[in-house]
């Protein structure tokens, strides 16, 4: 009985252990399904992996490698993450995600023998612009799919309504091509636990009048975004219908942005109960904002609306004070419509508000004190207002405040001290105001900053030393203002910075060399400053640097031969090295980098004479261009390739290597003190379009090679000591303003009054018209041979190739005239030997 009893217990303890060990995780066992792990190994060659995300995938247990999760269980793999990472470089081969490198059926392929696979999301990554594979309908145990931004494009198969456990799809599509949708909708509506569906960026144009009927058979839906989906009025219900619509309000968060409907507010909104988020930015309402909270007011007593974002619209008139009906408000964007009268104070009820953007309006008066009861603000946007008075006190209030913009409004009084108790600030933009007073010192005390904008104002006083602690700072813009005193050495300690903009002011002292030392510096502007030292050492100058800017800052000394700045008091010969600027060399690479959508792969050393004007530039750049003083803001789109040397002490003749820069759009070398002639194959810069050399000591001859210059409109070579005769032709013969020859009194020929004598006539159209008439009647006959030859060649060769018939008879005669020839010349051959024959046995 005993033993029978401890056998008993025995078995007792092996199953509770057991069963333990069970419970407890994974069974060592059921590591991973061999045919599973084959399969992932296959998935794995079908891409270019140039981030080693499926590094890890490597040896036998498959459940361990990154992205791959499968049952504690079972062994079986549930779950693939995949998500690769967004670049904007131009060559997709080397950005950080998965790239297809074989057919997208051999990948689909994989995945269906992972025959538990739950969870798939491939999204950021490189799918070639392949059609999505209706084989993907057959992975019926889907529950989650995201194949957003994977580059597919064409139809999306109707094969994915088979997908019938989905709770969440994602296509949404931003970049490149695009997916679409075509009548076929009625896909969806079998995918009937969908919660969460996102098709943003898919064109939907035309899909069926009835898209709303088909989402409303998606009882569980509570998450809609159709941003960007080219959807038109006719795709919203309408009011008659809205009984039908009773989904709506299940829905939680409404995005259907950027698309083409007009008029007033959907009425459908009122509908929607239980949103949370709503977007309708960029579909042209019009409306008062009066209206549009009245209307959201509706929306069940904004109980749980979140967040409202109605930007780039019709919107207009004041904002009501009915705005602290928003009660849990944390996000509000009404950007960019017509909004007017001032910022009701009622604003500052909105006590949960984390993020408000009211920018780009009609919005004046004074910032209201009550701003400062926001206590979870954390982005605040005001740029491009009509908003006056100081700034408030209270703004010290906003402990949690990350980044400030009150830029291009009338502001005026001082930065307050408050601001100091703002520790979280990673942005601080208050440019084109009136501010004034000193930068406050307490400025090195933002340890997170890393913008700094504050130019076009009226602060004065010297750039508080403390400016060197921020050491995560990348931009300063203190330019246009009224700012004294040396730049502080603490700058050099600002190993992130990228650029700097202290421009227009009255700095004075040296140039600290660590700023030449910053490794990531791409653009220093210093112009129109008080400097008065010698030009500084830049023997250590960075390769990211682009762009230097040092004009009109009272600079006196040698010109160093990398780089080269207009109105200083600059010495010595142009270096000829200035013809090896590969930005205006390359014409290949120039066209390359302007298709870049950013611009930002300049190869060249940097410096002035490529300024690269980018649409986010918010200093302008002063330049002398076609006799005028032309200033490039940030709307300028264009890029200005330039050498401007005007206005310097410069000796010695122009290089020869400067025709290299056959991508130079402008080049002024004028009031200087140049000798020498006029390069005689200046012709070669092709994209010249503005020219001026005028009051050095150039003598000689205008070389006859400027008459190629075709995209030339300005030029200016008065005030020199030129002689001999104007060239003429092409497009000198646009250029008919005599001063810009005036102050050569040895030039003669048009516009000049001075005429030529025959034997001094320029060696272009007049001298060579004959021999430009014969070549013009050579030409003629040439194209009028070669056209006839073509005709009729082809009549020939095109009516064999197309009429099959008279290709057959035609082939058929060669036939018949190649066997009569054979015949005609075996008979005469075999006569000849008969003759021949005949002959010796006359013998």
């Amino acid at each position: 009985m005993r033993e029978t009893f401890r056998a008993m217990l025995v078995l007792v303890a092996v199953l509770f252990f057991g069963a333990a060990e069970f419970c407890s995780g994974r069974n060592t066992s059921f590591s991973c399904i061999e045919r599973e792990r084959e399969a992932l190994l296959k998935f794995k060659l079908c891409f270019h992996d140039p981030s080693h995300m499926l590094s890890s995938w490597k040896g036998n247990d498959c459940c361990a490698w990154k992205g791959v999760d499968c049952d504690k269980n079972s062994g079986y793999v549930t779950s693939l993450q995949l998500r690769g990472s967004i670049s904007y470089q131009l060559d997709w081969y080397k950005q950080p995600q998965l790239c297809l490198m074989t057919d997208v059926e051999e990948v689909v392929s994989s995945l269906l023998k992972l025959s538990y696979l739950e969870h798939l999301d491939l999204s950021n990554n490189n799918f070639s612009g392949n059609l999505i594979p209706p084989s993907f309908g057959l992975m019926k145990q889907l529950r989650y799919l995201n194949l957003s931004n994977v580059q597919f494009r064409g139809r999306i198969p109707s094969e994915l309504g088979n997908l019938t456990r989905l709770r969440v799809l994602d296509l949404s599509w931003y970049y490149y091509g695009r997916l679409k949708v075509n009548d076929d909708i009625q896909w969806i509506s079998h995918l009937s636990f969908l919660q969460r569906l996102d098709m943003s960026g898919v064109t939907l144009s035309h899909a069926s009048s009835n898209l709303f009927q088909v989402l409303g058979m998606l009882s569980s839906l509570s998450w809609l975004s159709l941003s960007d989906c080219s959807l038109k009025n006719s795709h919203l219900p309408s009011h008659n219908h809205l009984l039908n619509f009773t989904w709506l309000g299940n829905i939680q968060h409404f995005d259907v942005s950027e698309n083409s409907f007009h008029g007033p507010i959907p009425t459908f909104l009122q509908n929607m109960t239980s949103l949370t988020f709503l977007d309708m930015s960029g579909v042209n309402l019009s409306l008062t904002s009066s209206n549009l909270f009245q209307v959201l007011g509706s929306i069940g007593q904004l109980s749980k609306l979140k967040s409202i974002a109605f930007s780039y619209n019709q919107l207009s008139r004041s904002i009501p004070d009915s705005i602290e009906q928003l009660s849990k408000l944390e996000s509000i964007d009404l950007s960019e419509n017509q909004l007017s009268g001032s910022i009701p104070g009622s604003i500052g009820q909105l006590s949960k508000l984390e993020s408000i953007d009211l920018s780009k309006n009609q919005l004046s008066g004074s910032i209201p004190g009550s701003i400062g009861q926001l206590s979870k603000l954390e982005s605040i946007d005001l740029v491009k207002n009509q908003l006056s008075g100081s700034i408030p006190g209270c703004i010290g209030q906003l402990s949690k405040l990350k980044s400030i913009d009150l830029s291009e409004n009338q502001l005026s009084g001082s930065i307050p001290r408050s601001i100091e108790q703002l520790f979280k600030l990673e942005s601080i933009h208050l440019f084109r105001n009136q501010l004034s007073g000193s930068i406050p010192d307490c400025i090195g005390q933002f340890s997170k900053l890393n913008s700094l904008y504050l130019s076009h104002n009226q602060l004065s006083g010297n750039i508080p030393n403390s400016i060197g602690q921020l050491s995560k700072l990348e931009s300063i813009h203190l330019s246009h203002n009224q700012l004294n005193g040396s730049i502080p050495n603490s700058i050099g300690q600002l190993s992130k910075l990228k650029s700097i903009y202290l421009s227009h002011n009255q700095l004075n002292g040296s140039i600290p060399n660590s700023i030449w030392q910053l490794s990531q510096l791409e653009r220093i502007d210093l112009s129109s400053n008080q400097f008065g030292t010698r030009f500084p050492k830049l023997h250590q100058l960075q390769e990211t640097i682009r762009l230097v800017d040092l004009s009109n800052a009272s600079i006196s000394g040698p010109l160093p031969e990398n780089i080269d700045l207009a109105d200083n008091n600059l010495t010595g010969k142009i270096p000829p090295c200035f013809g090896k600027f590969p930005i205006m060399v390359n014409a290949t690479q120039l066209s390359h980098d302007m298709g870049n959508e950013y611009w930002d792969q300049d190869p060249s050393m940097g410096i002035l004479l490529a300024r690269y004007i980018k649409h986010w530039d918010l200093e302008p750049l002063m330049e002398v261009v076609k006799g005028r003083y032309l200033e490039y803001m940030r709307i300028t789109l264009r890029l200005e390739i330039s050498i401007d040397l005007s206005r310097n002490n410069l000796i010695g003749s122009i290089p020869e290597e400067l025709i290299f820069l056959k991508n130079l759009h402008n080049l002024n070398l004028s009031w200087n003190h140049l000798s020498g002639n006029i390069p005689e194959k200046i012709g070669q810069m092709e994209n010249l379009e503005s020219l001026d050399f005028s009051n050095n000591g150039l003598s000689g001859m205008i070389p006859n090679s400027m008459s190629s210059l075709t995209k030339l409109s300005y030029l200016n070579l008065s005030c020199n000591n030129l002689s001999g005769p104007i060239p003429t032709g092409y497009q000198l013969q646009t250029l008919e303003d005599p001063t810009m020859y005036a102050g050569n009194p040895q030039l003669c020929g048009v516009p000049l009054l001075k005429k030529c004598s025959n034997d001094t006539l320029p060696p272009t159209i007049a001298n060579f018209k004959g021999n430009s008439e014969g070549a013009l009647k050579r030409m003629w006959f040439y194209i009028v041979v070669m056209l006839g030859f073509a005709t009729g060649f082809w009549a020939v060769v095109g009516t064999l190739f197309f009429v099959k018939n008279w290709r057959y008879a035609y082939f058929q005669w060669m036939d018949d005239v190649q066997h009569w020839i054979l015949v005609v010349i075996t008979l005469k051959v075999a006569q000849f030997k008969m003759m021949f024959n005949g002959d010796q046995d006359d013998q």
